[in-house]
């Protein structure tokens, strides 16, 4: 008898072994999930997202496993996703910058930081190295994306470029690298997930040079975005506490290893 009420306890104890190492990297329970499945969009964006690959799908897949809440996915234009957000149409989206006016109605989670470098065509960069030497040649036109935000710096520059007609203003960043491409246009302001995928798509490399025009500027960080008709200040903690442990294991660099080079990686997580 003794010796079979000792197998049964040790077969409990291994149970309750097994269901510790399995909850332990799950992190259940780390976040409120709610009783409805979580409504996130993505947005088509270089390799942050396309077609249901990216960093972005990653990280997503990666808070999906470490909560344990349900989310319902689908794939929106940035301006709709930010409207949705606003009105509770939509609880989540993904690598989003925050503003004084998107603040009023999201919470963000950060997880990393990307800046705009210059690329410029190959025929012009024996004069070109600065965006300083850019202006000096009223010639010279730049490619944007309509409405994209740069950072500070490079958009008060633009701003004076638009003044003068030297800015093709674009719908979608892939028209952009198209028109860069063909030279319609001798400069843009891109991001590394962004631009390796087009150098690599439309075979660029060896017809643009990567320039940084804004060595003082760090990057803007880019985060999770809860809508705030879902989530409250103490679940935005609470996501954030997932992503921060994410970096801290090492889990963030190796999703971004798989889109970029090691360099690269290391500077998304420099936030």
């Amino acid at each position: 008898m003794p010796m079979v009420a000792d197998g049964r306890i040790l077969g409990w104890i291994l149970l309750l072994l097994a269901g510790v190492a399995w909850a332990g990297p799950v992190q259940a329970g780390a976040v409120k999930c709610g009783e409805k499945p979580i409504r996130l969009a993505f947005y088509e964006y270089g390799f942050l997202y396309d077609k249901g690959v990216g960093i972005d799908q990653d990280v997503v897949d990666e808070l999906i496993r470490r909560s344990g809440c349900r989310f319902d996915t689908q794939v929106m234009t940035r301006a709709r996703i930010w409207a949705d957000l606003a009105t509770g149409d939509l609880d989540m989206s993904v690598s989003g910058i925050r503003t004084p006016e998107r603040e009023r109605f999201a919470w963000f989670a950060d997880y990393l930081i990307m800046k705009n470098y210059a690329l410029v065509h190959g025929e012009v960069t024996a004069g070109v190295q600065s965006a300083r030497e850019f202006l000096r040649q009223t010639q010279l036109q730049i490619g944007v994306v309509r409405s994209f935000k740069h950072g500070v710096e490079q958009d008060q520059w633009l701003e004076s470029l638009r003044q003068a007609g030297r800015v093709q203003e674009t719908p979608d960043v892939e028209t952009v690298f198209k028109k860069l491409k063909s030279h319609r246009v001798d400069a843009m302001f891109s991001q590394p997930p962004v631009f390796r995928k087009y150098l690599r798509d439309l075979h660029l490399a060896d017809q643009v040079e990567v320039q940084d025009w804004t060595p003082e500027e760090k990057g803007v960080p880019h985060g999770l975005i809860l809508a705030k008709s879902r989530f409250d200040a103490l679940d935005a903690e609470q996501w954030q506490a997932l992503l921060v442990a994410m970096r801290r294991e090492g889990v963030l660099k190796k999703i971004f290893l798989r889109y970029l080079p090691e360099d690269e990686a290391n500077r998304l997580l420099d936030f």
